[in-house]
């Protein structure tokens, strides 16, 4: 062989076992799931969601409805707890962002930064804890954090808005009672008689 071509072949080589060790060094990476909830959302029957400013929301699941106990006279949003079951808990996210416990503060993952979300199963066993938070100019997704572990996740979608403490998001005042009208009846039989 000439060695232009030994040049040539070892050359591959050597870029064929540098793509091997990035492939095995990027595989490191891979996320064993992309959802953020990993158990089944049928499980759960309390849900305690906590905001920035100490405000707290509780939603009771009995039978297969939704209550809130601090406004039980509202009548629930359906949709709202739809979306909250398919876009955040039922949600995904799409890549880390950090390992680094010192970078919780620029995605808005720390308790004082972030909203909270707790799940509760039907003996009151904590199921998951997540805080989401929604800092920088991208408005298109949210940043979300397991309470117990230090990775920080991009979301797929903005899901934030979805944990709102307000009653008033999660259901609505039952419709005013309409007072009877009362039927008035005119007497067409008169029992004057003519003179």
């Amino acid at each position: 062989m000439n060695r232009s071509l030994t040049y040539a072949l070892s050359a591959i080589a050597v870029l064929f076992v540098l793509f091997l060790l990035n492939q095995r060094q990027q595989s490191k990476y891979n996320l064993s799931s992309d959802r953020i909830f990993v158990n089944d959302s049928e499980s759960i029957d309390r849900i305690v969601i906590n905001n920035s400013t100490g405000d707290t929301l509780e939603l009771i699941r009995t039978d297969t409805t939704w209550m809130m106990p601090e406004a039980d006279t509202l009548i629930m949003k359906q949709r709202q707890f739809d979306q909250l079951f398919e876009r955040l808990i039922g949600g995904k996210y799409d890549m880390m962002v950090s390992k680094n416990q010192g970078k919780w503060s620029k995605f808005g993952v720390t308790d004082s930064l972030g909203k909270s979300i707790r799940l509760f199963d039907e003996n009151d066993q904590l199921l998951a804890h997540y805080i989401f938070g929604n800092k920088g100019q991208d408005y298109s997704h949210n940043y979300v954090r397991n309470y117990d572990e230090q990775e920080v996740y991009r979301t797929v979608e903005n899901v934030f808005y979805m944990l709102n403490t307000s009653p008033t998001y999660w259901g609505k005042n039952p419709p005013k009672e309409q007072p009877d009208k009362e039927e008035t009846t005119i007497d067409t039989t008169s029992s004057l008689s003519p003179l």
